[in-house]
């Protein structure tokens, strides 16, 4: 009998621990389109040698991942001396707006960028960044935590780039929330099981 208890309790606790992975999975049932307020940002280009560019395209209804591209890039000049982009002056915006796929709500999360460094037709030292002085927002029982980390951009001589952002998405907090989320249910419903599973033991283990 003592046996089987104990393999009741342990059953319960990995049921708990699977309950809880599930609970902190990313939800994914999202789309995207990013949009930069320029399709490009140009350093002395109407010199005679044409000056140097970074060329930014947007994506458009993207499937939502933990990683995602919200820029793809090209850098180019024909110049052999180094154009300097100056970011007080070569910026941007971006706009991330985010469609919950099941009800179609969107929201849209705005980044500030700029670029600075220097550009030549072989290398690059340009550093793109994109900030947000609020980097979240809650959509149909979710938060959305957006970060775009600072990235060198790559010299004329390769191809298209991506410009990534990682995406973090949890349940808004129960408290915050009429409808509990299910797998907030099935935690619940677990630890109170665990909890009765607990008493009984100790009872059994006073009157052995």
């Amino acid at each position: 009998m003592k046996s089987l208890s104990a393999r009741l309790l342990t059953t319960a606790i990995a049921l708990l621990a699977i309950a809880a992975g599930h609970a902190r999975a990313d939800y994914l049932n999202w789309t995207y389109t990013s949009t930069p307020s320029v399709p490009g940002i140009s350093v002395g280009a109407q010199a005679p040698s044409g000056g140097a560019t970074v060329q930014l395209t947007d994506f458009n209804n993207a499937a939502g991942a933990t990683s995602i591209p919200v820029i793809a890039y090209v850098t180019s000049t024909a110049l052999t001396v180094p154009i300097v982009f100056n970011p007080q002056a070569t910026t941007y915006t971006l706009a991330l707006k985010i469609t919950d796929n099941a009800t179609h709500d969107t929201g849209t999360l705005k980044f500030n960028g700029s670029i600075g460094g220097n550009l030549s037709a072989t290398s690059s030292t340009l550093l793109n960044t994109l900030t947000s002085a609020s980097p979240s927002l809650t959509l149909d029982g979710h938060i959305y935590t957006v970060n775009i980390p600072s990235v060198t951009l790559a010299p004329p001589t390769s191809p298209q780039q991506n410009i990534l952002a990682t995406v973090s998405v949890r349940n808004v907090p129960i408290g915050a929330s009429n409808t509990p989320e299910p797998t907030s249910l099935v935690l619940g419903g677990l630890g109170f099981s665990l909890f009765g599973i607990g008493g009984w033991w100790k009872r059994r283990g006073r009157l052995a």
